[in-house]
């Protein structure tokens, strides 16, 4: 009875339901978000957006894209208002400018939700070769030689990875006839020293455009056999790079480490430049040397004229060109480093650089120690059968002694090549570098197979290897002849110099 009463009781009294759990309302975001191709032509293919923790949506945009007039294709809950840049958008019809971050308000029921849309650049499909990206404060240009611009610098390696993460920098031109072709090279000054691409900390580097180098590595053959077969206190180091700057592609650079004293480059003491076009007007602090005339600038450090290291080394010139000219051997040699003039005048001669007679970019050194070294090797776009400035094809034939014989360095090289000591050396070097004959040509062959689709990019740029509007098989096919070329020229140079720097 008790039981049954119960019973009787609950179904009197029933327990309430559980209330059913209302729908999560949906989020008042953009559910998808992409740049198609269809609405927006300059585009090789759709871009689709995706969604962090924050609820930002982001893409990887090639650099190439115009990123002020981009036509977003989206969907957003039933019912919302989207608004950006003060103006309604519709979906697939509405273009936005997403050179910056881009908020978007989008409205339901009264309620409106900020959501950030954003692009970051992507390099993928460029080369291959690690791509310096430079963007000035507000896009300014770089103008001239003389003004630093305030900039940005990174390093990708192509497929969105950082080889140098963003750093501030300065940026301003470089050069001297280089300057007034249509390809500019730069300089580069960071804000703090720092390791590039492998190369040691510094502030200081050089983006080399290679202008009249169609094979665009001789500097880097250059140095390459600098590392094997030279004993300069320094050796240069470069990596080929591709250059965006300001958002435009520029084309294949050289970046490379920049001649200056400091314990990762020139350890110590005075770094001069023997450089026929030095003027005051062009703040150039520099002297004429006594005997061979020749206009001697101080590079690194840069003190001023009259004072007592100015006069230091002007003193030190003199006295060089003093004992070169009389013929006081056991004096020169000991302070005259002989090993780096041989190191310097082989790789010179052997490359036939037209501006290593002594005319321009012809670096010694002064240590601190006293001794006088020459090199760092620099400038070698015109070398290697490469005189772009001579008439007749006599003037790229590896035949000759060049440097030997030439009019302006003929009180330094023309003495020295005849001291027995320098000549001992010479063979030796020689010999040294002739047993590597094969590595020298694989070296060639490794840089062209990494660079040829730079080379491809550089000409639809520049147009240097064919005519605007050539295909890329006919830009390949005319490269590949450049480097031929080149091989052939170091075969040839070799050929000769077996046949005579034995009879020196």
């Amino acid at each position: 009875m008790i039981l049954c009463a119960a019973m009787f009781f609950m179904a009197c009294n029933p327990q309430p339901a559980t209330p059913p759990t209302p729908p999560t309302p949906e989020a008042v975001t953009f559910r998808t978000f992409s740049i198609n191709k269809a609405q927006n032509p300059a585009l090789t293919e759709d871009l689709t957006f995706t969604i962090d923790g924050d609820g930002v949506f982001s893409c990887k945009v090639p650099y190439y894209v115009d990123r002020a007039a981009l036509i977003p294709t989206f969907t957003v809950p039933e019912g919302c208002r989207v608004v950006a840049q003060a103006k309604t958008q519709i979906s697939g019809k509405t273009a936005v400018n997403l050179s910056q971050p881009l908020v978007y308000s989008i409205t339901l029921n009264g309620k409106t939700t900020p959501v950030t849309v954003k692009f970051d650049i992507g390099y993928k499909g460029l080369s291959g070769l690690p791509v310096v990206v430079i963007n000035t404060e507000k896009n300014q240009a770089i103008k001239d030689k003389d003004t630093w611009i305030p900039a940005k610098m990174m390093i990708d390696d192509g497929n969105g990875n950082a080889l140098f993460a963003e750093a501030d920098a300065e940026v301003k031109g470089r050069g001297n006839t280089t300057w007034s072709y249509a390809k500019k090279p730069y300089a580069i000054k960071l804000g703090e020293k720092a390791e590039v691409l492998g190369m040691p900390k510094h502030k200081r580097w050089v983006l080399l455009a290679s202008w009249n180098d169609k094979a665009m590595m001789r500097t880097d053959l250059t140095f390459f056999m600098a590392q094997q077969y030279t004993t300069f206190r320094w050796k240069q180091r470069g990596e080929a790079v591709e250059l965006v700057l300001n958002g435009e592609h520029l084309g294949h650079y050289y970046l490379c480490e920049q001649i200056k004293v400091d314990k990762n480059r020139v350890p110590d003491g005075y770094v001069l430049e023997i450089d026929y076009r030095a003027k005051e007007t062009n703040g150039d602090i520099f002297f004429v040397s006594n005997i061979s005339q020749l206009n001697f600038v101080l590079k690194d450090p840069e003190p001023e004229k009259g004072t007592a290291e100015y006069n230091y080394v002007k003193d030190y010139i003199n006295k060089a060109e003093k004992d070169l000219s009389e013929g006081n051997a056991e004096e020169y040699r000991s302070y005259m480093h002989m090993e780096s003039f041989v190191d310097w005048y082989l790789n010179q001669e052997f490359s036939m650089n037209m501006d290593a007679c002594f005319f321009l970019s012809v670096y010694m050194n002064i240590g601190e120690d006293g001794k006088l070294y020459m090199g760092p090797l620099w400038d070698f776009d015109i070398a290697f059968g490469n005189d772009v400035f001579a008439e007749g094809e006599d003037n790229h034939i590896p035949e000759g002694f060049y440097i030997y014989n030439s009019d302006r360095s003929k009180l330094w090289m023309k003495v020295l090549r005849n001291d027995e000591e320098f000549l001992k050396i010479l063979k030796e070097r020689y010999a040294a570098m002739r047993a590597d004959k094969d590595n020298i040509l694989a070296h060639i062959d490794e840089v062209a197979t990494a660079q040829r689709e730079s080379a491809v990019l550089n000409d639809m740029k520049w147009h240097k290897l064919c005519k605007a509007g050539a295909t890329r098989e006919q830009i390949l096919k005319a490269y590949d002849a450049e480097v031929q070329f080149l091989k052939d020229w170091v075969e040839g140079r070799f050929a000769w110099l077996d046949q005579n720097i034995p009879n020196l």
